[in-house]
Formats: structure tokens, sequence, C-alpha cells
């Protein structure tokens, strides 16, 4: 009950309602307190694999929540019409759909990626001088869709996705990433065992696990020494939602995804209109100051900035 109360008041603006009844115990410092326009523009990109909004509201994620209160959100953003992994990755990492980055499904075999590469590329050729690191637990996301970074890390095994965590918070502790990329993969393994849907307690739980993950992220950026002179913008979406049965499809359970951008150059409070996978990217590179060339052909547009 107080879960759902907790999200209405967040939806509906009342910030101070929703704060009332809920901690985040793992931050210990007030989020952004320090921010100046002139601070240096950095992003960190969550991708949490095959995740429902509704699942997420169903579980108890204090950390992603605050990601919300310190920024804005969406839970009828859309992803691509293949609703497997490899296309909405490429969708969400390259800023194109699948009719120009051509993954239609996760074997990649007739993709147009090297035409239209993933914002890691973008960053190599473009400004080689900002470092980049992509941290991932799903091995076909190195193999084929950010072939290059400054950092790439690969935990394809057992307890992959705290592996990504504690390379996540490394990076962050000890390096100093322009665009650091975490991505989780669990909760889609436990929804094709045993469903993608709210009411399934496993699939629950995996979400609870990635939300405790990524507070310990988020407590290592806060405990960066040069946090007060940086301007974070944190990112975190899903490449596609589910069923009982699983996903793939071209229905709305598989395509409803949700989106958070949070920090202090973001909008506050519950997004208008529908975003898109492919609105990721013109976000970063907006966040970033860098104008993406009308060359890449990026089909989404900034969304949820100030």
């Amino acid at each position: 009950m107080k879960r759902r109360i907790f999200l209405e008041a967040l939806l509906s603006g009342s910030v101070g309602a929703a704060l009332s009844g809920c901690s985040f115990p793992l931050f210990s410092q007030p989020a952004y307190a320090s921010y100046s326009s002139g601070n240096k523009q950095k992003v960190l990109l969550i991708g949490i694999d095959g995740v429902r909004p509704d699942a997420l509201y169903a579980a108890r994620t204090p950390h992603l929540d605050h990601l919300v209160v310190q920024g804005c959100y969406s839970d009828v953003a859309q992803a691509g019409k293949f609703t497997v992994s490899a296309p909405g990755w490429s969708n969400i990492l390259c800023g194109v759909w699948e009719d120009k980055h051509g993954v239609t499904d996760n074997a990649l075999l007739y993709h147009h990626l090297q035409a239209y590469p993933s914002i890691f590329t973008r960053l190599e050729q473009l400004h080689p001088e900002l470092y980049t690191a992509s941290l991932v637990s799903w091995k076909t996301i190195h193999d084929h869709i950010i072939p290059v970074a400054d950092k790439r890390k690969t935990y394809h095994d057992m307890r992959g996705d705290w592996k990504v965590m504690k390379e996540a918070i490394y990076t962050l502790t000890h390096e100093d990433p322009d665009l650091l990329f975490a991505y989780f993969g669990d909760a889609d393994l436990i929804g094709h065992n045993y469903g993608f849907h709210p009411a399934v307690s496993r699939y629950r739980k995996e979400i609870e696990d990635i939300d405790k993950q990524v507070g310990y992220i988020l407590q290592a950026l806060q405990n960066r020494p040069t946090y007060a002179s940086e301007d974070w913008l944190i990112i975190c979406t899903t490449d596609h939602g589910g069923r009982m049965a699983g996903h793939g499809d071209n229905v709305p359970e598989d395509r409803t995804i949700f989106y958070i951008v949070s920090g202090p150059s973001a909008l506050r409070g519950r997004l208008a209109g529908v975003p898109q996978q492919v609105d990721v990217v013109p976000t970063i590179l907006q966040h970033l100051r860098i104008a993406p060339d009308p060359a890449w052909g990026l089909e989404g547009k900034v969304c949820g900035l100030r």
C-alpha cells in the first residue's frame, strides 16, 4: 500500500508527500547539492534488460525511485517492433531504428552497425579525449554493438551483474569516465525462467537486487572527490518488456518500457508524450554539448532535459 501511494505521489509531482514515507539507505549525501552551470558534463547510462514498467512499480526499488525524484520518468516509453535484446540495445545505443542499423534478432547476421554505429564509436571518432567505459553482462553487446570504447569489460558468467556493479564502482572511484554504460541482464534471465510479470515474485526479487546494485553505483558516483564540480546526467531504461510466455512480439506488453532521466540538467516529474528508445543518444549528446552530424541520420529527439 505504501509503495502504491509513493508512486502515485511521485508521478503526480507531490514529491514531498512521496518522500515522507520512504528512505534511500545507500545515499548519505544530498544529491546535486553543489551543482553549478559551469560543472563538467558527464553521463551514466544504466541499462536493465527486460523490465516492464508495472513490474518496476511492484518491486521495491528505492534507488531507482530516488532517480525519479531527482529527474523525470515515463512508464509509456516505447521500444521498436523487434522486442528482443539486440535490436533494443541497438536502438538505444545507436540512436536509429532497425530499418537503418539492420538488427532484427539476436543473431545479428545482416546488420548495418558499421554505417550506424553506437554512440561509443561516434565519441571515439569525434572526441577521443573523452573517456568512455562500457560494462556488460551480455557479451553480444560488446561483440557487435559496442566494438570500441576506452574500457570494455564483459562478465558473461555467473554473478555477471554483480561484477558489472563492482567494476562500475571501481571506474567511478579510480578513473574519470565521461560516458559510463552499466548493463544488467539478470532480470531478463529470470523473466525467461519464471515469466515477465509483476505477479512473479522471482522476477520482482531480481529487479530489487538490481536496484541495490544501482544504489551502490550511485553512492560511488556521489563519493567522487570531483563530484561537486561535475554535472552527471543519469539515464536508465530497458530494451523490452514481456509477458508470462516471454517476449519478442510487436504487442504493447513487449514494447512498453520505462525511461528515467535524472540529474540537475533533467526535467522534473512525469514526461509528456511518448519517449522512444532512439531518444537516448540525442539526449546524451545534448548533455555533453556535442552537436550530432546530420549525416549520422539519428532518428530520436532530446528527451528529458531542461
